[in-house]
């Protein structure tokens, strides 16, 4: 039994999918995951594979042929084959893998036999030889790639629970994952065990990756408060326009967008199964919308502060008003035009603060005067 993770420099990985047929229906799905799964395995928090190669949609069976045979030579410990597509049958009933040039009336010529991919991997010397099928329909593959010594998983239409399965690890295993352990993550497929589903195939991160997730679900969450706090600060500045020629001079910064882009990065790794890069960077992320709500609320203060200041003005000024009231001085015409200019500034919007100041304080300073 292999109870250690794949030697990446000495391990292979094929990647292949092919969805984009000439005479063929379309099946997308074959390739859409291909970029996941290449991150995955590439990551260094996944398998750290330093050659995985991607073949999406191949136009010719001697195109893959030649790159599988290059990544089973080279492989000593791990060769991993992954294959989504169509697979067509023969009247002899083999069956065969299509490519993006096969013709089903030509498939001897036009497609791949499974048998040929069945040969690449016997003959291989890695240690860890695995074949990963996304292929439909399931069952016309059936026992045709089975092989002593190479682990066989058919699960089609089932590649993102094992995408998920490497990335995010499988809780309620030890902390390395089994072949067994991966096959038994997919809802439903074939196994063919080989003889290899004891082998480790990955590390298992699923209690790092849940404690992961769960600050990434808390960071969104800061994130949508910011968002909250950023629409009320730019309806308190809006009105504070409204009311004070100097609040123009207030800039609502954009921390949301900066701030949201930041966790659009963290969620990119997170699905690539880059862990490492999101613990590093997810506490950069969260000062980043702490420093944000900061500089909202200092703008937020400023606007509020503004319209206070003008309504202690008008306050003031309601006070001076009756203290002339009181002692018979309001009508007087010196302190009746001192007043309304005073009044005016303060009650035509927007506000110029700084003569309404002067105004009022020259009203308040005439009452005292004529007091005595």
């Amino acid at each position: 039994m292999i109870d250690q993770v794949p030697d990446p420099t000495r391990s292979r990985a094929v990647l292949i999918g092919v969805g984009d047929y000439k005479s063929l229906p379309p099946m997308p799905t074959a390739t859409a995951t291909l970029g996941s799964l290449h991150s995955v395995l590439t990551s260094p928090d996944g398998l750290a594979l330093s050659h995985c190669v991607v073949l999406a949609d191949p136009t010719s069976a001697a195109e893959i042929v030649r790159v599988l045979d290059q990544a089973a030579a080279e492989a000593e410990d791990l060769l991993l084959v992954h294959c989504a597509g169509r697979v067509l049958t023969e009247e002899g009933g083999a069956p065969h893998l299509a490519t993006v040039g096969t013709d089903g009336r030509y498939l001897a010529t036009t497609a791949l036999p499974l048998a040929e991919i069945r040969r690449i991997v016997r003959r291989s010397q890695a240690s860890r030889r695995v074949l990963l099928l996304d292929c439909v329909p399931g069952h016309v593959v059936g026992d045709s790639l089975d092989e002593n010594g190479v682990f066989v998983l058919s699960a089609p239409e089932h590649t993102q629970d094992l995408l998920a399965a490497l990335r995010d690890g499988i809780a309620g295993e030890g902390p390395l994952l089994t072949l067994a352990a991966l096959a038994a993550a997919v809802s439903s497929g074939r196994v063919h065990d080989g003889g290899l589903g004891a082998v480790v195939i990955a590390a298992n991160p699923v209690d790092r990756v849940r404690v992961l997730r769960d600050r990434i679900a808390e960071t969104g969450q800061l994130l949508a408060m910011l968002a909250t706090e950023y629409a009320d600060t730019a309806d308190v500045v809006a009105d504070a326009r409204r009311k004070i020629v100097s609040a123009d001079r207030l800039v609502v910064a954009d921390v949301v967008g900066e701030s949201a882009g930041a966790v659009g990065d963290l969620e990119a790794a997170a699905a690539a199964g880059h862990w490492s890069r999101v613990a590093e960077e997810i506490d950069l992320v969260e000062a980043r919308i702490h420093t944000g709500s900061k500089v909202l609320s200092v703008v937020h203060a400023q606007a509020k502060g503004l319209v206070a200041r003008r309504d202690e003005l008008r306050g003031r000024l309601a006070v001076y008003l009756a203290m002339a009231v009181r002692l018979g001085l309001a009508e007087g015409a010196e302190l009746a035009a001192a007043h309304r200019a005073a009044h005016r500034l303060l009650w035509t919007a927007p506000c110029d603060l700084e003569e309404a100041t002067v105004a009022v304080t020259t009203y308040q300073n005439a009452v005292i005067r004529r007091r005595g």
